[in-house]
């Protein structure tokens, strides 16, 4: 599954501050390491994190291939799915009237369909997340997660390289984009061997060490887990810190922090394993000795976790009694790890590592309790603001974000948040002068650009507006509605050309994205 999409109150994108390049030198691929180490390379081929990527069309199908057909109530589209003559899956939309209606592949597969498989658009090297998901448990398509908040078929969400780096590996990305990629994006399908062991190159011609997560100090060790399986209430990168800036053997806190709600009311959510292991008796009495290794051996698929269970526990211990045992196996995870539901996706249901004496019912969130870093570390005033700020908490976000700009010298990505609080609030002024300081320090922000660009254009200043919008859309071409508007800024300076263009290319993009038809249809009434 992809992972969670935070929703901005505002109409256009929050990307990261910065996008830097594909795998760093040293990285070599996990057919070398299987050249020394068979046996484990083969099993772990076998495992969800080695397929958890792909091309529809490479044979390694979990889908059920007759054409699939669903409705969306709330919009009345209906969708169709189905695999073409080369096995590629294609997808296609109708409106009730039959009037909006189109047809995209799904090059790529995100997700080894343990679960759930997300698919991927490809568009002149942009990659956006498609509308449709295939969920395992029901074999049924239907909407991916969030995707039921649109009254039409929402075709442009980017897909970010931080998502893909945790389901495909050596992700390949455009120079200063946000979601552009080589023609191949990535490098091997699936989760790599240097993922949790890191770059082997001197590794592999016997003049290296190689990262062991199992011998590194707690924290380092769980952190090879948590880049992927950490999810918190929001993320917050370091200043200058990127999707790729982590390495195994590093604290994933210098890079990334996580952070969750104080009082500990969070449901369930797809990637939350280490936020619920955190919390169970069982690591609590266990302290540093239990980790995600103590159960799971990565390199192998999981078939009973009984064993590891009996190494702490005794069999006696069960309060269902031998009867009850047998009908369930003798499965402990049936009863104190049971399929939950998750708050950030339908149909599907994950194992709650929170380890429950008792099944629980899915709590409601917690939104109202304050955010802290996960595990103890320690947060600044800047990570703290821009995790309210992400969060949708402007009123706990302003005076830490305010704070923060005043003495910021060389970090956008707090100025971007508050210039977006301001514009929110009627500050344009102030807004403005934070989005240029922003684009001063860090000339491929988007979300600087596209809102300086609004500011620009509600003042009349159409080429400004244009400039910074098609700086934009060279980063994120799927920003439709900035697209929409940069159509208009062309038509204010008479270029109707140029408007014509950019909204049929919007439509191409998206075909049932409305104000773009309105204003495409307008345009070519006859005068």
């Amino acid at each position: 599954m992809p992972c969670r999409i935070h929703l901005s109150k505002t109409w256009y994108l929050l990307g990261s501050v910065l996008v830097v390049g594909a795998a760093e030198p040293g990285y070599v691929g996990s057919k070398v390491c299987g050249r020394c180490h068979p046996a484990v390379y083969k099993s772990y081929l076998k495992t969800a994190m080695a397929a958890s990527s792909g091309q529809t069309d490479a044979g390694t199908a979990v889908e059920t291939f007759t054409r699939s057909t669903f409705t969306h109530a709330a919009s009345g589209f209906r969708y169709e799915v189905w695999k073409d003559r080369r096995g590629l899956l294609r997808f296609s939309f109708t409106s009730v009237s039959g009037s909006l209606r189109g047809t995209k592949p799904l090059r790529y597969f995100v997700g080894s369909g343990a679960t759930a498989r997300s698919y991927l658009i490809a568009d002149d090297g942009y990659l956006f997340e498609a509308p449709v998901a295939f969920y395992t448990a029901g074999r049924r398509w239907d909407l991916a997660p969030r995707y039921e908040l649109y009254t039409y078929p929402y075709l442009t969400r980017p897909a970010m390289p931080g998502c893909l780096a945790c389901h495909a590996s050596f992700i390949a990305v455009a120079p200063d984009a946000q979601n552009r990629y080589a023609p191949q994006p990535f490098g091997e399908p699936g989760v790599a061997c240097e993922r949790c062991h890191g770059p082997g190159a001197e590794h592999a011609v016997g003049r290296g060490a190689i990262v062991n997560p199992s011998k590194l100090d707690p924290e380092r060790r769980d952190g090879v887990c948590a880049q992927c399986h950490l999810s918190g209430e929001v993320r917050v990168w370091a200043p200058g810190a990127a999707w790729n800036t982590y390495q195994p053997g590093a604290r994933l806190a210098d890079s990334v922090k996580a952070f969750v709600r104080a009082n500990g009311n969070a449901a369930m959510t797809v990637t939350g394993h280490v936020e619920k292991l955190a919390r169970s008796a069982c690591k609590l009495a266990s302290g540093d000795r239990m980790w995600c290794g103590s159960c799971h051996d990565p390199h192998r698929r999981a078939t009973s976790f009984r064993a590891r269970c009996l190494g702490c526990h005794q069999a006696e211990d069960c309060r269902e009694g031998a009867a009850a045992r047998r009908s369930k196996r003798d499965d402990c995870a049936a009863c104190h790890m049971p399929k939950t539901t998750v708050r950030d996706a339908q149909h599907v249901v994950y194992t709650d590592h929170s380890i429950p004496v008792r099944p629980r019912a899915m709590q409601a969130g917690g939104a109202a309790g304050e955010l802290i870093a996960f595990g103890g570390v320690q947060a600044t005033g800047r990570d703290l603001g821009l995790a309210y700020a992400i969060a949708g908490d402007r009123q706990r976000a302003l005076p830490l974000l305010e704070t923060v700009a005043l003495g910021s010298a060389a970090d956008a990505e707090p100025l971007v948040y508050l210039a977006e609080i301001y514009r929110n609030d009627g500050r344009a002024d102030d807004a403005m002068l934070l989005y240029e300081r922003a684009l001063e320090l860090a000339p491929a922000q988007v979300t600087a650009s596209v809102g300086l660009g609004a500011i620009r254009m509600e003042r009349g200043q159409y080429a400004q507006a244009i400039r910074l919008w098609e700086d934009a859309l060279a980063r994120n071409a799927g920003l439709v509605l900035v697209r929409t508007n940069l159509a208009s800024a062309y038509l204010r300076l008479g270029d109707r050309q140029a408007a014509e263009k950019h909204l049929r290319r919007t439509l191409e993009l998206s075909p049932a994205f409305e104000p773009a038809a309105d204003l495409l249809r307008t345009l070519n009434q006859p005068r």
